[in-house]
């Protein structure tokens, strides 16, 4: 029975706390839904108009239903008399289509995948070589389309076949050219050797994201799964991935016209947007969503829940990660997430910012994970010795830290109080007027090297701008509820924790007397949210720097009105009275995750970006 009470305590905490989770995920759907991946796909049951007048002005219906080969060979002669464009899209497209029916027989449908891609290559460049303004016709796009499928099946082909990496192999079209295949061109912010996979994007569809980050364009989208340690010195999210744009390049060989050199190509599609062939720019595809939600296909909340309650067993999750590799040419966003939360909690705000050209181009994201089990101090200094670290490893690399100087905070609920103490000063004076001066100095070491790690700060100076986000800045009062107090009595705090200066947390707690078993009770996360609590009382006494700070507040009630609550944190609570600006959106206690919120933001950042230094 007390088994089934913690279970349904546990179920009640998460949905009540949470408030800051995400159900984002990622559904498989493998070969069989490829050609859907693109929005309104010509290959809807027929071909394009053009192409079945070429087909019908030439008789070529029936041969290509009773022998693809010889059809395709009578379409390239006919080609070689009349070098249209039309009839380059017929070859194409047609090839395509005999090639989706032939996937039974995997090695003859990569004839006719290549034949596509020989055809729709050819038609790209000629048309950004004349810089015609038929690129922007119907058959330009049918053109794009039949490439990009193509690709995305050859691509499978060749990674089935532990090919997708290799040089030095040939194959042969359909047509009967020869295509050697030169090693592959890596243009990504991290070696071939660093990449554990790739997935298709085209298999896999996001699920409950409000966001669709995707643009169409040339290439084949692809999920690229980092190896542990993908880069020394970088910790990564759990499960990381980056998206890319997978590309091949067709040429002639000299003198051998029945001879092709193809290379693919593998392209950082978080730093490129285009691509310029022939002096004319081409629109790369992108697909950021997809990667994104593959990041969390596995559920999480067991973790959530150990990392909250049983701190020692999780302390190898804690620390600062990135999303994506490394950039000085970028400003970092620090993400701080809320009590029970992880990444998870940020996935809609991500994909909605980084489908946003300029701010993908400027800005990088990086997260802060954390045990919100331990009082709010512990996290913050965590954060702050994070961040400092961070700093100290890109200066001893010599890296240029100019933007890593005009870094932005982003918290949520209690991670916007750690983000808050890493912006505040607290010192010797301030402490000491707090607990009173006699009991400060003749109770207190403060002169203790791990006490003045933990109580002595100064603000970051890196961080140059704060957003918070459903803030209890005065706390919850769910923190002092039933629920809150039993999760707060649930909570492990390491016993080593409190040897170093247990008088500091008596005090801090007005119970001198108080014993460790009390106090491990009490001063952790859900304890310190309690309004009433000596934790938030002395926060807010402590001076922040001056840089500007926004608050995004939700009001589940009504929007654009001071006032109310978003369930778990009221206005009261979250309102500060010098913030830059302040916005309140209809919205329950998950306010990162609305799309007006994320709106705001999206502001704030641009905001920040075009400012003078």
């Amino acid at each position: 029975m007390k088994a089934k009470l913690i279970l349904i305590f546990l179920t009640v905490c998460t949905v009540i706390f949470t408030g800051c989770q995400s159900d984002v995920a990622v559904k498989y759907v493998g070969n069989s839904g490829r050609k859907n991946y693109e929005d309104s796909f010509v290959f809807n049951g027929g071909l394009s108009a053009e192409t079945v007048n070429v087909l019908g002005n030439h008789l070529l219906q029936k041969e290509m239903e009773d022998s693809p080969e010889i059809f395709i060979r009578e379409l390239e002669r006919l080609y070689e008399t009349d070098p249209s464009e039309n009839i380059l899209t017929a070859i194409a497209e047609t090839s395509q289509m005999i090639a989706s029916s032939l996937r039974g027989d995997p090695d003859l449908a990569a004839k006719y995948d290549l034949t596509t891609l020989l055809y729709t290559s050819v038609y790209i460049s000629e048309v950004t070589r004349k810089n015609s303004p038929r690129l922007f016709d119907p058959e330009a796009v049918i053109a794009v389309k039949c490439y990009n499928l193509a690709l995305t099946e050859l691509f499978s082909y060749l990674q089935t076949r532990k090919l997708h990496n290799a040089s030095g192999f040939e194959l042969t079209a359909a047509g009967g050219q020869k295509v050697y295949f030169a090693q592959p061109l890596f243009q990504m912010p991290v070696n071939a050797g660093q990449i554990a996979g790739f997935m298709l994007c085209s298999d896999y569809r996001p699920e409950n994201l409000t966001h669709d980050s995707r643009r169409f364009g040339l290439g084949t989208p692809l999920i690229c799964e980092l190896n542990n340690g993908a880069i020394p010195g970088t910790v990564f999210a759990e499960d990381q991935v980056i998206p890319a744009t997978l590309l091949i390049k067709i040429d002639d060989v000299k003198d051998m016209p029945r001879q092709k050199r193809a290379s693919l190509i593998y392209l950082d599609s978080r730093s490129m947007d285009d691509i310029t062939m022939h002096g004319f720019k081409l629109p790369l595809a992108q697909d950021f969503s997809t990667p994104l939600a593959y990041m969390v296909r596995k559920p999480q909340v067991f973790n959530l829940l150990q990392r909250t309650f049983l701190i020692e067993k999780t302390s190898n999750s804690e620390g600062l990660y990135h999303i994506e590799p490394h950039d000085d040419n970028r400003i970092p966003v620090v993400l701080v997430h809320g009590l029970m939360s992880d990444i998870r909690t940020w996935l809609q705000l991500i994909n909605t910012l980084q489908s946003d050209p300029e701010l993908r181009k400027h800005y990088r994201f990086m997260g802060f994970s954390y045990s919100s089990g331990y009082p709010i101090f512990v996290s913050a200094m965590q954060l702050r010795q994070a961040l400092q670290k961070e700093r100290e490893r890109l200066v001893k690399g010599k890296h240029n830290i100019e933007k890593f100087d005009r870094m932005i905070l982003i918290g949520h609920s209690m991670g916007g109080l750690l983000a808050r103490l890493v912006i505040s000063r607290s010192d010797d004076d301030l402490l000491s007027s707090f607990i009173t001066r006699e009991k400060y100095y003749g109770s207190i070491d403060h002169k203790d090297e791990n006490f003045r790690k933990l109580m002595i700060f100064e603000p970051l100076e890196s961080v140059k701008r704060v957003i918070f986000i459903a803030v209890p800045h005065r706390g919850s009062d769910l923190a002092r509820s039933w629920v809150g107090k039993m999760g707060a009595s649930m909570i492990k705090i390491p016993k080593s924790f409190f040897d170093f200066n247990a008088h500091l947390f008596k005090l801090l707690l007005n119970h001198p007397d108080a014993g460790r078993e009390e106090m491990m009770k009490k001063f952790n996360g859900i304890d310190n949210l309690s309004p009433d609590g000596t934790a938030l009382q002395l926060l807010n006494r402590l001076p922040m720097a001056d840089i500007p700070y926004h608050s995004v507040i939700g009001n589940s009630s009504s929007a654009g009105i001071p006032g109310g609550s978003d369930g778990v944190v009221p206005y009261s609570s979250s309102h500060l009275d010098d913030a830059k600006s302040e916005i309140v959106v209809k919205s329950g206690h998950s306010v990162q995750q609305n799309p007006l919120a994320i709106q705001e933001i999206k502001r704030i950042l641009k905001l920040h970006l075009h400012e003078k230094k």
